[in-house]
């Protein structure tokens, strides 16, 4: 997996002129001689930090370099240290010809940072780089041919102990209650009532909004539709996206299909509650996922080509002189390639990602593939195009493997971590429908409450409830109100949009006494607004969840109170409060309506603990 960098050189921006390299290090970096060195053990010496200072205003690809160093390797880099370039060594790249990629480092850190050279076909440097502008093809007979092999490598299905252990799970391969049936010449919706074996796809997209022009389309099952579509489904009354993943698993050899709009009964409340529950086995037994990687809504597709249909090439431009007298033209980019997915903005999507055993993901330029063994790359491997950077990399598909303890999360500390980002990540995701916030993550707390053991209460694990109270909401991403009807106010299901954890509770001091879905008590000390003086206040900083104005209603003439969750250590190896800020209801309870820190523990010394009970949900 690839570490993101940050760089002035965006992915893809209007064309711009080249700039042009004025000096003889960066142009010999590109000459016979620069690559013999860059092959070599002591690799190609570019520049020392100051050097590199002194040549800035003379030469852009200086420039370019420097900027990218400084981000990767801060202080550091000594003034007198070099930055050494290598030819990147991939398994399948012979590099005694070709310039893979600039793999540059410096002594005394483990750091390094990595340049991706490309050059148009007929260019004076494309015999020396083999990186071409790409255009997309996630369709043609040999990308299936290539994602074919992958699948089958994985899962070895003639031996299965051939393939890769850490993709094995311990779940079988029991059909889902309902998953299409594609045959040669006709698609139908099968049952399986009894535990049916075999195996089968799944598919992740975007529902958006139908298309307007197809009076006629099949969007979901229903009781009225249930029959009709078990006799037989129309393929041209689906939507595009649907159609696609049916062309994709007759591509790929395989019969039956789980797509969650045709496989649950959406008008039935039962029935959808059942399915969902189930999502995680359905996700993680199926042999792969089909992601739908760039379509925003189904009726778009995802195999047809896109709006931004120009082939892909790094915005950073330059001018390169070249030793027969001629002048090459090198892209470069300083950084793995992350796409920009639609799919990677949806809520419900998440989970699936997570969940998902293997996948195929249908991105802007390229089909790529993703198990536990193979970090995120094109089906066809190839080295000369792009190197990818995973957007969810911190999140460890090993947590989910009930075969035995998972290679990560095997300490407590571990595990909150893991939540603590599920939930970081998933918060800053869109929900077509508000009140999923907590059903949209359903399969993942399924398959973590099997794993650790353990239950969770509005997604408040219990063995961590008092940490995952101080939950906080970004300045700029305060909410108007609270979803009362929803959850309790002292869950994050309570609120819309994106939260975090800042500074983790080290030491508690509040101790949960009772909690239930009905009621929270705790035994904790409670510091109230007027025992509290100038000295005190000075030490304070609070974080509301709610915006101001309707902060203001929601006080009326109420004042907060403080109740303190435990305490975290600073930088500055300094003990730092951390508590929620609270009001009393009229029935006594209190509500959760912020965060505060307190520089100074002091303030706690005469407080005693007693039993309060947190507001629960209303009804």
């Amino acid at each position: 997996m690839k570490n993101p960098r940050k760089s002035s050189s965006a992915n893809i921006s209007p064309r711009k002129k080249a700039r042009k390299s004025r000096c003889s290090v960066c142009a010999s970096l590109f000459s016979k001689n620069g690559l013999q060195a860059l092959n070599s053990s002591t690799g190609f010496s570019h520049r020392t930090f100051e050097e590199y200072k002194s040549t800035l205003a003379s030469c852009d690809f200086c420039n370019f370099i420097f900027g990218l160093a400084v981000d990767g390797f801060g202080h550091s880099w000594l003034p007198n240290t070099h930055l050494v370039f290598r030819n990147k060594n991939e398994p399948r790249v012979n590099v005694k010809s070709i310039i893979n990629a600039l793999e540059g480092s410096i002594e005394g850190s483990d750091g390094t940072i990595t340049i991706y050279p490309f050059a148009k076909e007929n260019d004076p440097l494309s015999t020396m780089i083999p990186r071409r502008p790409l255009c997309r093809d996630v369709k043609s007979s040999h990308v299936f041919n290539e994602a074919k092999k992958l699948i089958n490598t994985c899962l070895s299905p003639k031996d299965p102990s051939l393939g890769h252990q850490r993709c094995r799970y311990s779940g079988d391969n029991v059909l889902p209650t309902r998953v299409i049936r594609i045959n040669d010449r006709s698609v139908q919706l099968q049952i399986n009532k009894t535990d049916r074996r075999g195996s089968y796809l799944a598919l992740s997209y975007c529902w958006g909004n139908p298309d307007p022009n197809k009076q006629t389309s099949l969007y979901k099952l229903h009781n009225d539709n249930l029959d009709r579509l078990v006799e037989a489904i129309r393929v041209d009354e689906l939507e595009q996206s649907v159609q696609d993943a049916i062309n994709v698993t007759r591509q790929l050899g395989y019969t039956y299909l789980w797509i969650d709009r045709l496989c649950i009964i959406q008008d039935c409340e039962i029935d959808m509650a059942h399915e969902i529950s189930r999502m995680a086995t359905i996700y993680k037994n199926a042999d792969v996922t089909i992601a739908a990687g760039t379509s925003e809504r189904a009726a778009e597709g995802f195999l047809g080509t896109l709006s931004t249909n120009a082939p892909y090439l790094p915005s950073s431009k330059f001018s390169i002189p070249m030793e027969n007298g001629r002048k090459g033209t090198v892209y470069l980019s300083g950084k793995a390639y992350e796409p920009n997915h639609a799919l990677d903005k949806r809520g419900w999507t998440m989970q699936e990602y997570m969940l998902s055993s293997r996948m195929l993901i249908f991105s802007d330029y390229q089909l790529l593939w993703q198990c536990q063994e193979i970090e995120l790359q094109s089906v066809t491997g190839d080295e000369q195009g792009l190197e990818y950077q995973q957007h969810l990399e911190s999140l460890p598909w090993a947590a989910f493997d009930d075969g035995g303890e998972p290679a990560y999360g095997t300490h407590d500390s571990d595990k909150l971590y893991l939540w603590k980002t599920i939930i970081m990540q998933y918060t800053r995701r869109n929900l077509k429908v508000s009140d999923d916030r907590l059903p949209a993550v359903t399969g993942i707390t399924t398959a973590l409450q099997k794993v650790w053991g353990d239950s969770h209460i509005y997604g408040h694990w219990q063995q961590w409830f008092i940490e995952l109270l101080a939950w906080q909401i970004p300045e700029d991403s305060r909410v108007k109100d609270r979803r009362l009807n929803r959850a309790p106010s002292w869950s994050w299901v309570s609120v819309d949009g994106e939260i975090e954890f800042k500074d983790p509770i080290i030491a508690k001091d509040a101790i949960v006494k009772t909690l239930t879905a009905r009621m929270v008590t705790i035994s904790c000390k409670i510091l109230m607004y007027e025992e509290m003086d100038d000295a005190d206040w000075s030490t304070l900083s609070q974080d509301f969840d709610l915006v101001d104005s309707a902060l203001t209603q929601e006080f009326g003439d109420r004042q907060p109170e403080y109740l303190l969750l435990g305490s975290t250590t600073t930088c500055d190896t300094e003990e730092r409060g951390l508590g929620l800020i609270v009001l009393r209801t009229d029935n006594g309870t209190y509500r959760r309506v912020g965060v505060a820190a307190f520089s100074d523990m002091s303030i706690w010394d005469q407080v005693s603990h007693r039993v309060v009970e947190l507001e629960p949900k209303q009804k």
